[in-house]
């Protein structure tokens, strides 16, 4: 049987996709070129788990024919068929260890910035079921929040803090994994032949604007200010701040972990 899913991990992404593609970062490249070391040919079908709006699934375009996007928030999902336009890319609704797909489909499954919101155990056996014999699952993520300059990421930590203390004090918070287990996870799971980890960035140009969605693109900042309605104070000192400490047009650098296992 599987395990069921927070609902809370599915929901705190309801009503803000578009501000999360407007913001977020897209993955560089080395993230694909790093995958495709591994696969060791050209793929055919890349699935993307927990692909949100659509940014981790576009990154897939040139390399294989088909590529599929699982997500199972209709909002989020909804903006990824919205604005991504290409034959070979198709979304879907699935949970991370329920997925309507063949086994052994797979050449490459995907995670960008969603595996500390699954079920880790039950994830994994569904995307061994999904990967072919020597596929490669790649999960990666960016650390928050990019480097731009020491004030606004200072005050960036302090108003997510802050959020983090306010959701975690409902009485059904989201649950999120340590994103730091993920290598021994993969390893304690067993069943992949080889894993590791690395290190990698993407430079990216930014403006306040951007800069301040980036910070309400994050679920727990829009979930607190659903909670608690004094937060909207700290978030607008926050946008203050940057507004005051970033001008014009600047360049970000998102630190990225890639995690790559292959069945």
């Amino acid at each position: 049987m599987k395990k069921t899913v927070n609902k809370e991990n599915i929901d705190r992404f309801n009503g803000f996709s578009g501000l999360y593609n407007d913001s977020r970062p897209t993955p560089p490249e080395i993230i694909t070129q790093s995958t495709l070391l591994y696969a060791n040919k050209n793929p055919q079908t890349i699935v993307d788990v927990g692909c949100g709006t659509g940014l981790s699934t576009l990154i897939w375009k040139d390399v294989a024919d088909s590529i599929i996007g699982v997500e199972p928030n209709d909002d989020m999902r909804s903006e990824a068929e919205k604005s991504i336009k290409a034959n070979n890319i198709s979304f879907m609704k699935g949970l991370s260890n329920e997925i309507d797909l063949l086994d052994e489909c797979a050449d490459i499954v995907s995670v960008s910035q969603a595996f500390h919101w699954f079920d880790i155990d039950s994830t994994l056996e569904e995307i061994h079921r999904i990967l072919k014999p020597g596929g490669v699952l790649a999960i990666f993520d960016c650390d928050w929040p990019p480097a731009v300059n020491w004030i606004v990421e200072q005050a960036y930590h302090k108003v997510r803090n802050k959020a983090d203390d306010i959701c975690f004090s409902q009485e059904k918070p989201a649950v999120r994994n340590d994103k730091n287990s993920y290598i021994s996870r993969i390893n304690s799971f067993g069943k992949f032949r080889f894993s590791k980890e690395m290190v990698c960035h993407g430079v990216e140009k930014c403006t306040p604007k951007r800069m301040i969605g980036i910070a309400l693109s994050q679920g727990g900042i829009q979930d607190a200010l659903k909670f608690d309605t004094s937060f909207q104070k700290d978030v607008d000192e926050f946008c203050v701040l940057v507004t005051s400490n970033c001008i014009g047009e600047f360049d970000i650098i998102f630190s990225y972990r890639l995690r790559l296992a292959v069945k």
